[in-house]
């Protein structure tokens, strides 16, 4: 096989380079998976290198698969001992050959997630602690964090200014470590931190591995952590070669330890480094790569480069600015139906829909659901299947119905309530016992075997939910003012603060705003429905299920993107304050202004054949202003979108006077969404006489919208059932 064929001239020079240290930057669809498994074929075959002398890092093990198949093939035999794996992967084979000098026995087991918070809550109960209390929950937190810096429990010196409780976070560390020493157990980081200790502590070893390797490669290389690059520089000698590919403009993990100063300082780290950049875009169009480049040139801290393609220019960039969320979903699904019907062997599956955050796909869920149009969210949990939201549609559903048990068993200790499973048994004995539910059993039965703190917590909670009921009455307030305050009298937002991951308390608390402004955008919509028909809308949604294969549109965010390519991009909710996130600019200032451009960079070039920008004008609860233009749009040089007169409060466009407001019935979602047709849509319709191009004259006796097919009869006697495109047939008759 000849492995040079369709290489260009700087992929050859990186795949046939003879330097010690090689840093390619390898930009967006520049075929960096086909340099680094090319320079692994290329190694083996005319250096001679032999395969077990060379070893590859990716960052997951799908890729270290694909890699291997594809050397398989370069190779032409199924027998490849080419080490590809991933970091862990690759600390864990290390330490069962050599972890007894740590004391450990080579048979050690391999704690998971959820192994580690059980033993760590276990401990927690022992010093006297809640098991699921706020103190444990820190504690498995810091755990976390400090191993992952490769921190040691018994040397690690406490702050005077640290964590509250750090301390005893300690302790219950030590003693987290003593345990898992006993039954001979490792959790995830160890797999790397005490690979890194027997490489430090023990020479013999660390020569030993060292001389096993010749070739160290990295793919990613600008998602390296500290740890990793340790671990990387511990496994060379003086005669090794390092071999990284990885592009410092799709740095965007440095929330999760990335450090992007790792890939920028390699030629400072290595001297006499090579560096080759890779900017010949096998994916994009010329117009996409013209925004994605504009737009990234504003970082300061990057590797220049200018990314070209030899592919045509394609269709310019469309940015699209619209006065409310809900039209700019709607324009959205017009341009993928008009896609469907126009374009040539058009699959859903050919187009992903990216965000900044999770909380943004529910217009997305909802419209696509009323219009019977498959989509599933990549990577995340739907809308109304996120925790948070089922936990507040529960306590509205309270307000409606006292005899709902299972709603009420959701949120009686959320936030806790000292309602455990004793005190759940007594609540239900006597629900049983006087023929009541579970929360008529609360407000009318006075001795139900609880404390007089549950008891008062329980009244609270009574209380809350009958003052709301009567300002529900009232239709001078404000529905989501009402809403949004008995949530807070619930002490639902309090309970949202106890989650520790700061960034997934930001997206709890805005998913529940964001469901908040649902209600208020449904009843101003369907002024004619009751609450009570949203809750019902909202527990339909709920049932249908996750389309796990066939032709589906994909909601994403950009982070779950990275590594994909569609042909149709559509990337939405461009509004200052989302991309670019607010919290992240506030944080990290430039350096996250930086990162944010990089998102944005990688979501513009997951796109092949076509690019769309979205965004809405309408108020964002999640950050409490109207949606404004995000400056990326006019740095990619795409100039600032026409916006009509603003609301001087809320950023929204005035709407026209005059317009006659139309009520509108309520959608009613139905478990089989056969029984919905978005036939409005639809250019054609049963007796409809055709002629197409190919098959001739003639009539339609099906029509099916959700497949964009029609059925017709042809003059022939000849039945077809053909994609209704106008590529495909004269106009109608």
């Amino acid at each position: 096989m000849n492995l040079y064929e369709n290489l260009n001239s700087k992929q050859l020079e990186a795949v046939t380079t003879s330097g010690q240290y090689v840093r390619v930057i390898a930009g967006a669809g520049s075929g960096k998976t086909r340099v680094l498994t090319t320079r692994i074929a290329y190694l083996v075959q005319e250096i001679g290198t032999p395969e077990d002398r060379i070893v590859g890092f990716t960052f997951t093990n799908k890729f270290a698969g694909e890699m291997t198949n594809r050397l398989k093939k370069y190779l032409e035999r199924d027998n490849v001992r080419v080490r590809l794996s991933t970091f862990h992967s690759f600390g864990a084979r290390l330490l069962r050959e050599d972890i007894d000098v740590l004391g450990y026995s080579r048979s050690f087991t391999i704690y998971d997630e959820e192994d580690t918070s059980s033993l760590i809550r276990n401990i927690s109960v022992e010093r006297g602690h809640e098991r699921r209390g706020e103190l444990t929950r820190d504690a498995i937190n810091f755990i976390g964090a400090v191993k992952e810096k490769g921190l040691d429990a018994f040397t690690y010196k406490i702050r005077p200014h640290g964590f509250v409780n750090e301390k005893e976070f300690v302790e219950i560390w030590k003693e987290y470590e003593r345990r898992l020493k006993a039954s001979n157990c490792l959790d995830f980081s160890d797999l790397i931190s005490k690979s890194i200790t027997i490489l430090e502590e023990y020479r013999a070893i660390r020569e030993k591995w060292q001389h096993r390797f010749d070739y160290i490669l990295v793919d990613e290389f600008q998602d390296t952590n500290d740890l990793q690059y340790k671990l990387i520089k511990l496994l060379m000698h003086q005669n090794t070669s390092l071999y990284v590919v990885g592009d410092p403009d799709q740095t965007i993990y440095t929330w999760r330890g990335a450090n992007e100063r790792i890939i920028m300082n390699f030629d400072s780290d290595f001297k006499n480094a090579e560096t080759i950049i890779l900017e010949e875009n096998y994916r994009s169009t010329k117009y996409i790569l013209d925004a994605a480049n504009k737009l990234i040139a504003h970082n300061k801290n990057r590797v220049e480069k200018n990314l070209f393609t030899a592919k045509e220019k394609g269709e310019p960039v469309i940015v699209q600015y619209t006065e409310s969320d809900s039209r700019e979903v709607n324009w959205i699904y017009e341009q993928i139906i008009s896609l469907r019907l126009n374009v040539k062997d058009f699959s859903f599956r050919d187009v992903a829909i990216l965000m900044r955050a999770n909380y943004l796909t529910l217009p997305f869920e909802r419209h696509f659901l009323h219009k019977n149009v498959p989509y599933r969210i990549y990577g995340g949990v739907r809308f109304y299947q996120r925790r948070e939201i089922k936990d507040v549609l529960a306590y509205l559903r309270i307000l409606v119905n006292e005899k709902d048990d299972i709603s009420f068993s959701r949120i009686v200790n959320v936030p806790r309530r000292g309602m455990g499973n004793v005190a759940m048994e007594n609540l239900k004995i006597a629900a049983l016992k006087n023929e009541y539910s579970l929360f008529e059993t609360v407000r009318y039965v006075e001795d139900i075997g609880l404390s007089s703190a549950s008891q008062e917590q329980l009244k609270a909670l009574m209380n809350a939910v009958d003052e709301t009921r009567t300002k529900l009455q009232n239709d001078k307030l404000e529905l989501s003012t009402v809403i949004n305050d008995y949530i807070q009298k619930v002490g639902y937002y309090e309970h949202i603060k106890t989650e520790k991951d700061e960034d997934k308390q930001a997206d709890m608390r805005a998913n529940v705003q964001v469901l908040i402004a649902d209600i208020k955008q449904f009843m101003n919509d369907y002024p004619e429905s009751t609450f009570n028909d949203y809750l019902e809308n909202a527990s339909l949604h709920s049932a249908q299920d996750e389309v796990e294969e066939g032709d589906y549109i994909t909601l994403m965010t950009v982070h779950m993107a990275k590594g994909l390519e569609y042909d149709y991009i559509f990337v939405s909710g461009l509004v200052e304050g989302v991309f670019p996130n607010n919290r992240a600019l506030l944080d990290a200032g430039r350096a996250g202004e930086e990162e944010e451009r990089r998102l944005c960079y990688v979501a513009f070039t997951r796109a092949r054949k076509r690019l769309y920008l979205t965004m809405s004008s309408q108020y964002n609860f999640a950050i409490a202003s109207g949606g404004r233009p995000s400056r990326f749009i006019s740095e990619a040089g795409l100039g600032p979108p026409k916006i009509k007169e603003y609301h001087p409060k809320y950023g929204t466009p005035l709407k026209e006077g005059g317009v006659k407001q139309v009520k509108k019935e309520a959608p009613r979602y139905r478990a089989n969404y056969a029984e919905y047709d978005y036939a409005s849509d639809f250019p054609y319709a049963v007796n409809d006489i055709v002629e197409h191009k190919t098959f001739g004259s003639g009539i339609v006796t099906a029509i099916f919208p959700t497949q964009t097919t029609i059925e017709v009869k042809f003059d022939t006697g000849e039945v077809k059932r053909l994609i209704a495109s106008p590529k495909y047939f004269k106009e109608k008759k």
